[in-house]
């Protein structure tokens, strides 16, 4: 509920046709939200840009568009943007919320077979669209996340209520908050050794058991923040730690604090007397310190600000990770990104997602488990394929095996997250590759919210050790 297009592959568009100067064609298609276009002029790469008949694809990016004869000039429109290039200039400039962007194209627009060509990145980029370039495919790619949002806000507001709900609430950040969080990770792997698959996912882990138990302390008041945190392994993993053979002593077990103030930094931990090389640091149970940079006083100051003005809505996160896509553009982009329409409301629907509410507490819950994403697979193999997975010997396999929960709570009060808990666990359980077993626990509570009582005392200099100290050591 987590760049941009890809430099790579432009770049190596770019690199080889600047090598050759000249206009291609080579059957360069154009798909728009999915779907190929087709127009009157063929277009053409020039010197790296994608060149596209002007009235063409302004009216299919939802524009509309002026030609001034006199000055070959294009004005192109659409939503209050207003695009303006000309004839054989690479200047063009965006108006925009009375704001005016000058822009130097790598191509000025031509005239070719008497239509007048425009760089497709500068006006879909323009009207506010993403485009990429699909090298296998010789495509270029325009999506219009803006649509795909509002045909997602669109589906989530009648088909996931409670789901909507909770995006849509702007849930305050307290200026000074207590938060104790707990979480426990365990895993557990018994591979059958006598599998031929000897390259399976089990072999590979082998027989493992282990875990880590976490707790943690966080305060934050209007000058400080203070993080207690208490690690210990389980298991295996526990043995490893504490083995002085391996030159480990008692690392299973291992406290570290963290101070943050607008000048300094600190930190307080048994590591640096149960690490053989820290020993001799001498440093014991005082705090190091560390003195901030002016930029790193201005970043510190920068991240208390934001914390305790950062309202935003979930919706907005996900909307904006939405038209901000972490992975290349390319012609299955569109599709992919479409399926969002079935799997948010076939997961987070009311059946799933549900809220109660109690005065002024709502409380959220989540329930999923392998059942949902096993109908969810074959809802979405029925549309999206021929293969009928009901008869499909690896799939059928797959719902034997996997077991899998997911339960989350989520109570909020005044608007204030107050605690959540999850709970998640995974089973794997194959004749053939043995047994795989993940849990996950987690369970946080916020207290003292907006409370002026929280104290958080700097360390006094007789019980700090300066880190330059150490700066050669």
């Amino acid at each position: 509920m987590k760049k941009r297009i890809s430099i790579l592959l432009t770049f190596i568009l770019i690199f080889s046709l600047t090598l050759t100067g000249f206009a291609e064609t080579n059957d360069i298609k154009v798909q728009l939200n999915g779907e190929i276009l087709t127009f009157d002029v063929a277009p053409q790469i020039i010197n790296g840009t994608t060149l596209l008949p002007a009235r063409n694809i302004v009216e299919k990016l939802g524009g509309s568009i002026e030609y001034i004869a006199d000055t070959r000039t294009v004005i192109a429109k659409k939503d209050g943007t207003v695009a303006t290039l000309q004839v054989d200039n690479n200047s063009a400039k965006i108006e925009k919320d009375g704001e005016v962007k000058e822009v130097t194209l790598n191509e000025s627009p031509k005239i070719i077979n008497g239509r007048t060509l425009i760089p497709v990145r500068f006006v879909s980029e323009a009207f506010d669209t993403k485009v990429g370039w699909d090298e296998f495919k010789r495509t270029v790619v325009i999506i219009d996340y803006n649509e795909i949002i509002k045909s997602l806000d669109e589906t989530l507001k009648s088909e996931t209520p409670a789901f909507y709900e909770f995006l849509n609430t702007g849930y305050k950040q307290p200026n000074t908050a207590v938060s104790k969080c707990n979480f426990s990770i365990d895993f557990k792997s018994t591979p059958n050794m006598n599998s031929i698959d000897n390259y399976s996912a089990l072999m590979m882990f082998g027989a493992i058991q282990g875990g880590f138990d976490v707790t943690s302390t966080s305060s934050i008041n209007n000058d400080n923040i203070l993080i207690d945190m208490n690690i210990k392994a389980k298991g295996m993993i526990k043995e490893f730690l504490k083995n002085e053979d391996l030159g480990f002593k008692d690392l299973d077990d291992i406290n570290l604090k963290l101070l943050l103030s607008e000048k300094s930094m600190y930190i307080q931990s048994d590591l640096f007397n149960k690490v053989e090389n820290l020993k001799a640091l001498n440093i014991g149970d005082k705090w190091v310190k560390f003195d901030m940079s002016e930029e790193d006083m201005i970043a510190f100051s920068q991240m208390r600000e934001m914390i305790k003005s950062d309202n935003s809505k979930p919706i907005d996160v996900l909307y904006e990770s939405i038209k901000n896509p972490t992975t290349n553009i390319n012609t299955k982009t569109y599709e992919s990104t479409s399926m969002i329409y079935e799997i948010v409301p076939k997961l987070l629907g009311d059946d799933n997602f549900k809220l109660s509410k109690s005065g002024n507490t709502k409380t959220y819950t989540l329930k999923i488990d392998s059942d949902d994403y096993i109908n969810l697979i074959m809802d979405m193999s029925s549309k999206y394929s021929d293969e009928d997975l009901t008869k499909d010997a690896d799939f059928i396999k797959l719902k034997d095996t996997l077991k899998f929960n997911y339960d989350l709570t989520i109570n909020v009060k005044d608007d204030y997250v107050t605690d959540e808990t999850l709970d998640m666990n995974l089973d794997i359980n194959s004749d053939e590759q043995g047994k795989f077993n993940l849990g996950f626990k987690l369970n946080s509570t916020v207290s003292d919210i907006n409370s002026d009582s929280i104290k958080i005392d700097i360390p006094a200099d007789s019980d700090t050790i300066d880190s330059e100290t150490f700066k050669n050591y």
